[in-house]
């Protein structure tokens, strides 16, 4: 079995069928669904059990609601396939040649095959292109080279359904979905950066990743911020232990960066004044900031240095009014 998709299915009927039938429609066959009903309550179940009975390559797992980390991990402990990829249930493949190039690029036995994706907003009928371009891969470029690149170009993105990962490195190293926290795909695809060996890309959008306002990922909550500052608290302490060359150890923290810079916006427009009290836990991060030649981070490097963490703040805020601006 040569792919494993991993779905965690709950309450999405609406969009079931069609992530379903984007699957079903792949030219290249060998590979196994495992669809994940994590405590549904509308009639996905339903779906997940007609699809199966129909689909010999489509097994089900029902179980109470646990959230999506406990889902996927669920699905991973089924899976067979020597990849595995995971799909979000209300998103879908946009080409049915998606696992035919994935098949290509597995012939040089890579750890993880990254891919890119189109957003496709729902209340307008809008669908907008990726505006990164993956890195040019150079024969000999070390896995450090490449992470650095995909930071520069704002081309690396934590979420677990923009890459396919090889099995047996998330089984030997134990790597799974830490379960009871929001952002789990960073901790995940940290985890997974760290045994990294061998990157590949395909720089083509495949993956339609749904844009829905009652989304999980549509509002933040406090629980967004303390979990994000924990994330980037343990991964910064675990990269400056870990052995590794120094080359690897930059590009690490690079990415940790990025996610820095995320979380300083998304702090700046979060309306909770309870934030305050994590002021002295973000700040304490921001030695980070000097780790990477990404142009956003440098932007936010430049003006921390110069104004300080509230100044950084409100310049943020500041920009986001003139981008709300511009956009009406």
């Amino acid at each position: 079995m040569t792919f494993s998709v991993v779905i965690a299915v709950y309450n999405v009927e609406q969009y079931l069928e069609e992530c379903l039938n984007s699957i079903l429609v792949q030219t290249y066959k060998d590979y196994e669904v495992i669809l994940v009903n994590d405590g549904s309550k509308d009639k996905s179940p339903e779906i997940c059990d007609r699809y199966a009975e129909q689909h010999s390559q489509i097994k089900v797992i029902h179980k109470k609601n646990g959230g999506a980390s406990s889902a996927r991990n669920a699905g991973l402990k089924q899976a067979s396939g020597e990849y595995v990829l995971f799909l979000d249930s209300d998103d879908y493949i946009r080409s049915n040649d998606f696992f035919e190039k994935l098949a290509e690029k597995r012939v040089s036995q890579p750890d993880v095959i990254l891919y890119k994706f189109e957003k496709y907003y729902e209340d307008k009928k809008v669908f907008e292109e990726c505006n990164f371009q993956f890195p040019q891969y150079t024969e000999g470029m070390k896995t450090g080279e490449i992470i650095d690149k995909l930071v520069c170009q704002d081309a690396l993105y934590c979420a677990g359904w923009t890459k396919s990962v090889k099995r047996k490195l998330l089984i030997e190293n134990d790597i799974h979905f830490k379960e009871g926290i929001i952002g789990e795909d960073q901790d995940w695809y940290l985890q997974v950066l760290m045994k990294v060996q061998k990157i590949e890309m395909i720089d083509t959008s495949f993956i339609v990743y749904r844009q829905r306002d009652n989304s999980v990922t549509s509002s933040w909550k406090m629980k967004n911020l303390t979990d994000c500052i924990h994330i980037i608290e343990k991964w910064n302490e675990n990269i400056k232990k870990e052995q590794m060359d120094t080359e690897m150890r930059t590009a690490l923290l690079g990415a940790l960066a990025k996610l820095y810079c995320n979380m300083l916006i998304a702090y700046s427009r979060f309306k909770d004044s309870k934030k305050k009290q994590y002021e002295v836990n973000i700040k304490q991060l921001s030695g980070l900031l000097k780790y990477t030649q990404n142009g956003r981070v440098r932007m936010i490097a430049k003006v921390y240095k110069m104004i300080g963490f509230k100044g950084t703040i409100l310049s943020l805020q500041i920009l986001d009014c003139i981008n709300k601006l511009r956009r009406r």
